[in-house]
C-alpha cells in the first residue's frame, strides 16, 4: 500500500458516459431480436398472379465482451520515488460490462515497492484519496474509465534500473476477452524537482478584503543538485498584484525581492513582475541541493464586481523548468489554483401602475419588476402581503406573458422568479381575482415581496393599488333578449324553454343571445352539459355541442359584449347514429372568466326512433375443387333500438349461393375470437345471438350499436373446374314495428369464389452458424434462436415453397432479404435447387430472390443462404 499526502500525482478511475449516433453497420446490441419473413409470387393454373409470405423467425443477439484499454506509458523517477501513469478504458463490447484489474511485472532489473490503481473523479491524471481499486465496476456499451497506476520505486533501485509493468484489464463478462498496456520506468540518479503552489484563502468576497498570498512550493527529490529553476505564475485578469510583495523561504519573510529588475540576483534568486513577460511573476533560483525545499510567494488584491464563482479571471497558472544536473527538463505546468468569489445578494422591486377600476369577480393585473442588485446568480421567492382587498381575493403570480404561471424553482415550495444572473432583471404579473360578490370604491391594496434564496435578510417590498370595483350583470336567453324572450332572468329554469326534435347522426341547432348588463365590456365563456350544476361539462357517450358565431367559425366564447350590449351565437348539438330515442335535458351557461357573473339555460333534445341493419364488407377468394373457404362479415345494429330478439321484433339470416354444386353455411362467432371453431353455432337469426363471451352478444338480438361476427363458409363441389365462380349472398331481414316505424330494407353482402388450379405453400427455417463456415450447426427449424447468436457470427435461412395444387405454376419467384441488423454473408452462396439466384455483394444488406420458373404439382423447391450479424 503506498503512503503518502494526497499531491498532485495519485491515480483513479473515473467513469465518463459516452454517446454517439448508431453507424449504419453498428454492432447489434445484446438483447436485440433479428426477424425475418419471405415471400413468393406466381402465376397459377389460370396465369393468375399470387403473392404468398413465410412465417416470420427470431434470433435474439448475444452479447459479446470487448474492450480497449489505453496507452502504454514511459517515466523516469529517482530511487525511492512515485511514479504516475495515466491510462483509459473502454468498453467496445454490445453490453454492460465490468473490468478487473491487473499489474505483472516482466523483465526488469528492478521491482516496485507497491504499485496499485487509484481513482480520479475528473480523469486529470491525480487521484480523489489515496484508496486502491481493483474493478471499473459496471460500464454500459461505448462508455469510459479514465484511471491512472501508481508505482512506489524502493530506495536500493539504482540508475539506470528499469522496470516494465504489464497492465491487464479483463472482462467480468468473458473471463477470456482483456485487453493489456505496458508501463516502463526508468530510475534516474539525476535532479528531480516537483512544485505545487497554494492560495491562503481559496474563497471570498470581490474584491477581497485583504490581499491573498499565492505561495509556490518547489522540492528536489533527486540525487544531484538542479540548476537554474525556474518558476513562473501568470496573474490572471480578476487580479491585481502587490507591488513589492514577492519573498523567498532561503532569505526570509523580511526580505522583499525586488519586482522590476530582471537581472538583480539577491543572494541566489532573481526575481521580477510584469519585467521577462507581462503580468507574469518570473523567479530564478540558481540551484537547489538534493532533498532541498523552499518557497516563494507574493500577494495579489482581487478585483471588485466579479461574478461569483470559480471562473478564469481568479485561476492562477504556472510553470517550472530546471537542469536536472545532466540536461535541461523543459517547463512543466505546476497546478493551478483558484480563488473563488463568494456570492452577494442583493433585491429590487418595482410595483405595478395603479389599476382605477375593476369588475365584480374580474381580474386586476399587475407588472412587477424584479431586479437582481447582487454579484451571483440568485433566485427570489415572490409573495404578497397586507392586503386591504376583498375577503376572498386570491393572488397568484405568473411569468411576464400573464399566463404561464410561476412555479418555485429552488425547493422551498413558494413560488419564485426562477435563476436571475446578476444585473438581470425579469417582469412578473400578479393577478388579482376579485370575489363575484364584492364592489366599492373604498380603494385597494396589497404588498408584494421578492426575497433572496442566497440571503433570506435581502428582501424588495413593491405598492399595488386598485381604486374601484364596479357590479355586472348578464342574461342568457333563446332567440332573443330581453322580458318575453325564453329563459329571461336568472337560470336555470326548473323546465326546458326550448326543445328540438333530431335524428340519430343528425344536428340540431340552438340559438343562444347573451346581453351584458354591466357597465363595462366583458367575454363570456360558453358551455353545455346535462348537470345543472355544471360541476362537470357532462354530455351523453357520443354527443357533441359546438359553438358558433354569426360566421359560422367554431367559438369557445362570445367575443368582447359591449357594455348594455347582447351578442347572438349558436350551439349545435350532434348526437352520434346510435342514440337512443327520447328526451334529454340539455343545459347551457355562459361565464365571465373576468368577473365570475354567469347565468344558465335550460333546454331539451328529443331523438327520434331510427331503425338501421347492416352488413359488411362484401368479399372475394380462391378455392380449389372439394376444397372450402371461410368469409367473416360483420353485422351491426346501426340504429337506436334493439333489434332481431324475437319481440320488438325478428331478424333472419340466409345465405344463398348461385353456382352450381357451391353450398354454404352461416356461423356466428359465439367467442369472439375472430377464428371460426367447433364452438361455433350455425345461425338462421338474430334472435340466436345469445350466451356469448368476450365482447359477443349474450342477449337476444342486438342492441344499438352491438355488432355480431359472421362466419360464411362456402364449399366447392369436387367436380368444379377452374375459373369456375359462384356468388353467396348472405341476407339479413328484420319484420316487427317499433315505436311507430317500420322495419327497414333487408341488408345484403355477397361473397364472389373462384376455382384456381394450383397453390403454392411457402416456409422458412433457420438455423445458427456460429462460425460462419456456411454449414448450419444445428437442425432448420422455425422456432426462435435464443442463445449463441452472437455478432460477427451467421444465420442460415432455408425457404422450402411447395406446390400444393393439381397443376403446374409458371413464374415463381421466391423473394427474400438480410434482416436489420445483419449484412450478406457469401461464405457458401445463396443458392436455389431450381433456378437463379441474385444476391447483394459479400457484406452488404439488400435483396435475395430466386428465380425458379415452373413447379409441378407436389414438387418443392429450396432456396438456402446465409446473413451475418454486424460485429
Amino acid at each position: 500500500m503506498l503512503n503518502f499526502r494526497i499531491p498532485s500525482l495519485l491515480l483513479a478511475v473515473v467513469l465518463v458516459a459516452a454517446s454517439a449516433a448508431l453507424p449504419a453497420l453498428a454492432a447489434a446490441p445484446a438483447g436485440s431480436q433479428i426477424g425475418n419473413q419471405a415471400s413468393a409470387t406466381y402465376a397459377d393454373g389460370a396465369a393468375v398472379t399470387r403473392t404468398v409470405t413465410s412465417n416470420t423467425v427470431i434470433t435474439t443477439v448475444q452479447q459479446v465482451a470487448s474492450l480497449s484499454f489505453t496507452a502504454n506509458g514511459t517515466k523516469t523517477v529517482s530511487a525511492g520515488g512515485q511514479v504516475y501513469y495515466p491510462h483509459t478504458i473502454t468498453n467496445t463490447g454490445n453490453g454492460p460490462d465490468t473490468f478487473t484489474l491487473a499489474a505483472t511485472p516482466q523483465a526488469s532489473t528492478f521491482s516496485f515497492a507497491t504499485f496499485v490503481y487509484y481513482a480520479d473523479a475528473n480523469g486529470d491524471g491525480v487521484p480523489d484519496n489515496a484508496v486502491p481499486i481493483t474493478t471499473t465496476g459496471q460500464l454500459a456499451a461505448g462508455q469510459v474509465f479514465h484511471l491512472v497506476a501508481a508505482g512506489v520505486v524502493p530506495p536500493t533501485a539504482v540508475a539506470g534500473n528499469t522496470n516494465t509493468m504489464l497492465l491487464t484489464a479483463t472482462s467480468g463478462f468473458a473471463g477470456a476477452t482483456n485487453a493489456t498496456v505496458t508501463d516502463v520506468t526508468t530510475v534516474t540518479g539525476q535532479a528531480v524537482v516537483h512544485t505545487t503552489q497554494s492560495i491562503d484563502l481559496a474563497a471570498g468576497p470581490s474584491p477581497s478584503t485583504s490581499s491573498r498570498t499565492i505561495t509556490i512550493t518547489y522540492t528536489n527529490t533527486g540525487n544531484t543538485t538542479a540548476t537554474n529553476v525556474v518558476l513562473t505564475d501568470l496573474i490572471p485578469s480578476g487580479m491585481t498584484y502587490v507591488a513589492n510583495s514577492g519573498r523567498w523561504s532561503v532569505t526570509g519573510a523580511g526580505t522583499q525581492l525586488s519586482d522590476a529588475d530582471s537581472t538583480d540576483n539577491q543572494s541566489g534568486i532573481v526575481y521580477d513582475q510584469g519585467v521577462t513577460v507581462a503580468n507574469r511573476v518570473t523567479a530564478k533560483i540558481a540551484s537547489v541541493a538534493p532533498g532541498a525545499s523552499g518557497t516563494v510567494s507574493f500577494k495579489v488584491n482581487v478585483n471588485g464586481s466579479l461574478p461569483a464563482g470559480a471562473n478564469a479571471a481568479t485561476l492562477v497558472t504556472g510553470t517550472f523548468a530546471y537542469h536536472d544536473g545532466a540536461a535541461p527538463v523543459t517547463a512543466s505546468a505546476v497546478n493551478p489554483v483558484q480563488y473563488t468569489v463568494l456570492g452577494a445578494a442583493a433585491v429590487s422591486l418595482t410595483g405595478g401602475a395603479a389599476v382605477p377600476t375593476a369588475t365584480q369577480g374580474g381580474t386586476v393585473v399587475f407588472t412587477n419588476t424584479v431586479t437582481n442588485l447582487g454579484n451571483t446568480t440568485d433566485s427570489f421567492d415572490l409573495t404578497t402581503s397586507g392586503s386591504t382587498f376583498p375577503a376572498g381575493t386570491t393572488f397568484q403570480f405568473f411569468q411576464a406573458d400573464g399566463v404561464t404561471p410561476l412555479v418555485d424553482t429552488n425547493g422551498n415550495g413558494t413560488p419564485d422568479s426562477g435563476p436571475l444572473a446578476a444585473g438581470a432583471s425579469v417582469n412578473v404579473v400578479i393577478r388579482a381575482t376579485l370575489p363575484p360578490g364584492a364592489s366599492g370604491s373604498a380603494g385597494y391594496a396589497v404588498q408584494s415581496n421578492a426575497r433572496s434564496k442566497l440571503d433570506a435578510t435581502q428582501v424588495a417590498t413593491a405598492a399595488n393599488t386598485l381604486t374601484a370595483i364596479s357590479g355586472n350583470t348578464l342574461d342568457l336567453t333563446n332567440d332573443t333578449a330581453g322580458p318575453g324572450a325564453l329563459g329571461y332572468g336568472p337560470g336555470a329554469e326548473a323546465l326546458p324553454v326550448a326543445t328540438l326534435p333530431v335524428q340519430p347522426g343528425a344536428t340540431v341547432r340552438f340559438t343562444l343571445v347573451t346581453a351584458n348588463g354591466a357597465g363595462s365590456p366583458d367575454t363570456f365563456g360558453l358551455q353545455a352539459s346535462t348537470d345543472v350544476n355544471f360541476a362537470s361539462q357532462t354530455l351523453p357517450a357520443g354527443w357533441t355541442v359546438v359553438f358558433r358565431d354569426a360566421g359560422n367559425a367554431v367559438i369557445d366564447n362570445t367575443g368582447v359584449v359591449g357594455a348594455s350590449s347582447q351578442k347572438t351565437v349558436y350551439a349545435d348539438v350532434t348526437v352520434p347514429a346510435g342514440a337512443a330515442a327520447g328526451t334529454t335535458q340539455l343545459y347551457f351557461r355562459a361565464l365571465s372568466a373576468a368577473t365570475g357573473v354567469s347565468d344558465k339555460l335550460h333546454d331539451a333534445v328529443t331523438v327520434g326512433t331510427v331503425r338501421a341493419l347492416t352488413l359488411s364488407p362484401n368479399h372475394s377468394g380462391q378455392v380449389v375443387a372439394a376444397g372450402t373457404v371461410v368469409y367473416v362479415h360483420t353485422m351491426t345494429n346501426a340504429g337506436n333500438v334493439l333489434e332481431g330478439d324475437g319481440v320488438a321484433s325478428t331478424g333472419a339470416l340466409a345465405a344463398v349461393d348461385a353456382g352450381p354444386g357451391f353450398s354454404s353455411v352461416v356461423y356466428w362467432d359465439r367467442n369472439n375470437d375472430g377464428t371460426l371453431d367447433p364452438t361455433d353455432p350455425v345461425v338462421t337469426s338474430l334472435a340466436a345471438l345469445t350466451g356469448g363471451t368476450n365482447g359477443a352478444s349474450t342477449a337476444a338480438g342486438l342492441e344499438p350499436g352491438e355488432t355480431a361476427r359472421l362466419f360464411v363458409k362456402v364449399t366447392a363441389p369436387a367436380s368444379a373446374v377452374p375459373s369456375t365462380s359462384n356468388v353467396t349472398t348472405l341476407t339479413a331481414t328484420l319484420t316487427g314495428t317499433i315505436g311507430g316505424i317500420a322495419a327497414p330494407a333487408a341488408t345484403a353482402v355477397t361473397d364472389s369464389t373462384n376455382v384456381i388450379a394450383s397453390q403454392v405453400t411457402l416456409v422458412k427455417t433457420q438455423a445458427l452458424d456460429a462460425g460462419c463456415d456456411g454449414t448450419a450447426d444445428t437442425a432448420y427449424a422455425v422456432s426462435a434462436i435464443l442463445s449463441g447468436a452472437a455478432p460477427g457470427g451467421c444465420i442460415r435461412y432455408e425457404i422450402t415453397a411447395t406446390n400444393v395444387g393439381p397443376v403446374t405454376v409458371t413464374g415463381l419467384v421466391l423473394n427474400d432479404a438480410t434482416p436489420a441488423w445483419t449484412v450478406y454473408s457469401a461464405t457458401v452462396p445463396a443458392a436455389v435447387t431450381s433456378g437463379s439466384v441474385t444476391a447483394p455483394a459479400n457484406g452488404a444488406a439488400g435483396s435475395v430472390q430466386a428465380t425458379v420458373g415452373s413447379l409441378a404439382p407436389g414438387a418443392s423447391v429450396v432456396l438456402r443462404f446465409g446473413v451475418r450479424i454486424t460485429p
